[in-house]
Parts: C-alpha cells; structure tokens; sequence
C-alpha cells in the first residue's frame, strides 16, 4: 500500500504517534473506485469495485518511512475520513495534520 493504486491522490498528510513515542506518516487518499471485499458471502454491492469516489486512510510503517502499510475502510467524505483517523484506538488523539 506504499504506492497509490490508479487515479488515487493525496489529498491530506500528517503524523501519528505509535506507542507514544515512534512519530510514523499518516495520509487521506481520494480515489474514483470504491474498492469492494471481493467475498463471494457479501452482497454485490459490498463485494464488488464500484466506481464512485471515496477517501481511504492510510497509517505509515512504524519502521520504515513512506511505507503505507494499512488502512480504513472506504469513507464518503474527506470530514468522514479525518474523523475515522482522529478516533483509531491508541494513536487517534496524537494524529497531526499539515497545513497547506
């Protein structure tokens, strides 16, 4: 998940905590395909790609700079996505956005 998939960009870029101490990147992508669960047991609108827009978070490597190695579930709204990244368990109140 370091690169970005076709079509997706950065919208915004700060830093979280890990453990308190390890500074690690944090990223809100847009992309114009909302990608599905690809499980048989789902309904088609949940296991299939659709093409409509959606925001994703992505939590940097603890070891290792410019390495997006997981990531949310796909939000409606960029507000939905910073609020998903403000509330993750043990690192949410430590999330730092940049200003542009």
């Amino acid at each position: 998940m370091d690169t970005l998939q076709l079509g997706q960009v950065i919208v915004q870029e700060g830093t979280y905590l890990y453990a308190g101490t390890v500074e690690c990147e944090i990223r809100i992508v847009f992309s114009p395909i909302r990608y599905g669960t690809a499980d048989y047991e789902d309904s088609p609108g949940i296991a299939n790609d659709i093409e409509c827009g959606a925001y994703y978070v992505q939590y940097g490597s603890t070891t290792q700079r410019a390495v997006f190695n997981s990531g949310s579930s796909s939000c409606l709204s960029l507000a939905e996505a910073i609020a998903i990244a403000e509330a993750t368990p043990g690192i949410g109140s430590t999330v730092r956005w940049k200003t542009k």
